[in-house]
């Protein structure tokens, strides 16, 4: 117990200055995959080889296409970016930042025989140009998509000879693309979502391709030391090719899309295809929610949705499981301003044997809100305390407390939540000097979790559940001062509480949306100091209390998660963050109920902390004996 205490002192000392992970742009370099209209520029024509697309592209756009998808519909860049409220515009039109252009390589420039756009603009290069644009710096509070590799794999199966020659270009992509990527995180990109290749589809030289050049490309960001997340689409596709009629698809191949295909024109139409009944390339109402594709390539606009699903429940996952140890850490000094009243009681009321014995209810409301976008954590902590205590005749209290608690928390947005179950057991002792008084309270817990996390992947909810235990300690002290003015008792009051939650490693079962979880730990290092008064009216003594509260150890906390769909990098994102400071206040009475027995109710409430909101109420009695 008491290395812990220190490790927790020295901790709270050393962690650095809070970072939110308020997301303030979006950013995307890449291919067709996330494309949003770049081509809609009119000065960035695609240059196709086929001049009857390059005829028809500039009148196609004019009735609503130009996205590689069933336009209107969003690409799944543009659904990703506006679940955190921001834009997924092309970056050569006003107020944009994708910068992925359809047929890019990562490194090469298309030519005339290379059967891709020639107005595409090569990945890495997409990045450099951001950075040059930027001063040479990334924004640290954007959240980057980077998707390629896909046109690079095509081309090797497509335009080059030789098994060899195939996997040494494919796996030079992935370089390429590894060294762009670390250039970017070098320069300040901390939030990088970086999908694979669908390797389960296709001919088996395409998915032995896909799957080489995904290994490189994980492998080789993990070796550089990028902290990215690895988005698993190969796993998505699997999942709607097990069960399409789930997702709504009633026609789940590329080989039946929902645009028409112009005659003469090759692979990829969907960028010529709209809502428009009068366009090259058309699609019927509807048909984009019921066809997977929207060409032979691309995905239609419900199938867009559900990737853009699948890489933001990716994003938001760590923040959500880090409220795991968050919530104990509410419930816990909630735990102890409740047994502090009691412990006033019990230093009050003595019977002629020295002995109480006391029973305290509690019941609260916590709302730990999460970043812009995120999910949220609203929940309804009960407890429930029972302490039998001491005093000896040189007038110290010393007693013990044992205290069953939980609540049941809902994250936001449709995403489930948890079941959070705590048995703890305190000491604690109490004495005076004339008018100075203190309390210390030392506590140890044992925290279980029932998760269910719940995640809305296009028209359905894909569940995950798992169960992790976890521990808290904490030591909390408490000194003030007594002024008498008849029959009033008032005085200052300091306090500190420092705290420890650690909640273990855990995975979850469910599908193709599970992840799992490393520990976490979340240290608490609180002061406390404020005012207090307390009136004598007879059976009734009302009492007040106000203090503000600081949290030295409410630093940058992380969460780190991994994939258990494949064998990739796990990926570490920033955990909630609760504000630092807040006033707290407590009101309530005690009431003598009979000589040797004496009842209490208080309401406590935390305010202006930012990102929580708690209040709650108490009920006690204790007996003297």
């Amino acid at each position: 117990m008491h290395l812990r205490l220190v490790i927790v002192i020295v901790t709270a000392s050393l962690s650095s200055a809070a970072v939110a992970q308020s997301f303030n742009q979006f950013v995307a370099f890449g291919d067709s995959s996330i494309d949003s209209g770049w081509y809609r520029n009119p000065a960035f024509p695609p240059l196709s080889n086929i001049a009857a697309f390059n005829a028809a592209f500039p009148g196609a756009v004019a009735k609503g296409a130009g996205v590689p998808t069933s336009s209107p519909g969003l690409i799944s860049s543009e659904v990703l970016a506006a679940y955190f409220g921001l834009s997924a515009a092309p970056a050569n039109q006003p107020g944009g930042s994708n910068y992925a252009t359809s047929g890019a390589r990562v490194n090469q420039i298309n030519g005339p025989g290379d059967g891709l756009f020639r107005g595409a603009v090569p990945v890495d290069t997409q990045i450099q140009n951001y950075l040059t644009s930027n001063g040479g710096r990334a924004n640290s509070q954007a959240l980057y998509l980077i998707s390629a590799g896909g046109n690079d794999v095509g081309f090797a199966d497509d335009k080059i000879a030789g098994a060899a020659s195939q996997i040494a270009y494919v796996r030079s992509a992935a370089a390429d693309l590894v060294s762009g990527v670390r250039t970017l995180a070098a320069a300040g990109a901390r939030y990088i979502v970086v999908p694979n290749r669908a390797e389960s589809f296709g001919n088996a030289n395409i998915q032995a391709l896909r799957s080489i050049y995904n290994d490189a490309l994980w492998s080789g960001l993990a070796a550089a030391g990028v902290n990215f997340i690895p988005a698993d689409l190969n796993a998505v596709r699997l999942a709607i090719k097990a069960n399409p009629a789930s997702f709504g698809f009633l026609f789940p191949d590329n080989s039946d899309p929902a645009c028409s295909r112009p005659i003469g024109f090759g692979n990829g139409w969907s960028l010529l295809c709209s809502s428009d009944p009068t366009s090259v390339s058309r699609f019927a109402p509807g048909a984009d929610q019921t066809h997977l594709f929207a060409d032979d390539q691309h995905l239609a606009t419900a199938g867009q949705k559900i990737v853009a699903d699948y890489e933001y429940s990716l994003v938001v996952a760590p923040s959500m499981m880090s409220m795991l140890a968050e919530a104990p850490l509410k419930t816990r000094t909630a735990l102890i301003g409740a047994m502090q009243n009691q412990i006033q009681l019990s230093r009050r009321e003595r019977g002629p044997g020295g002995y109480n014995t006391w029973l305290s209810g509690d019941v609260s409301r916590l709302a730990i809100r999460n970043y812009p976008g995120f999910p949220d954590d609203p929940g309804t902590p009960v407890a429930l305390t029972a302490g039998f205590d001491y005093r000896w005749p040189d007038g110290w209290l010393t007693g013990l407390a044992v205290t069953a608690g939980g609540q049941r928390a809902h994250f936001g947005l449709g995403f489930g939540g948890f079941t959070q179950t705590e048995l703890a057991a305190s000491a604690y002792l109490a004495n005076s000097i004339g008018p100075l008084w203190f309390d210390a309270i030392a506590t140890a817990g044992w925290i279980g979790h029932d998760v269910a996390r719940t995640v809305p992947i296009g028209t359905t909810m894909q569940g995950n559940t798992a169960s992790v235990n976890g521990f808290s300690i904490s030591l909390a002290g408490e000194t003030g001062y007594n002024f008498y003015a008849r029959s009033v008792t008032h005085g200052p009051v300091i306090g500190i509480t420092l705290a420890q939650v650690r909640i273990g490693r855990f995975v979850e079962s469910g599908g193709f949306t599970s992840l799992g979880f490393d520990a976490q730990t979340r240290n608490a290092a609180i002061s406390a100091l404020g005012y207090q008064a307390q009136w004598n009216a007879g059976l009734w003594r009302p009492f007040v209390k106000a203090v503000w509260d600081h949290d030295f150890a409410a630093r940058e906390r992380s969460v780190t998660a991994f994939l258990t769909t494949s064998i990739a990098p796990s990926f570490t994102l920033p955990a909630v963050v609760a504000g630092t400071d807040w006033a707290q206040l407590t009101a309530g009475t005690t009431v003598r109920l009979a000589r040797n027995l004496t009842g209490l109710v208080a309401v406590t409430g935390a305010l202006a902390q930012q990102n929580t909101t708690t209040y709650g109420a108490q009920v006690g009695v204790n007996a003297s004996f």
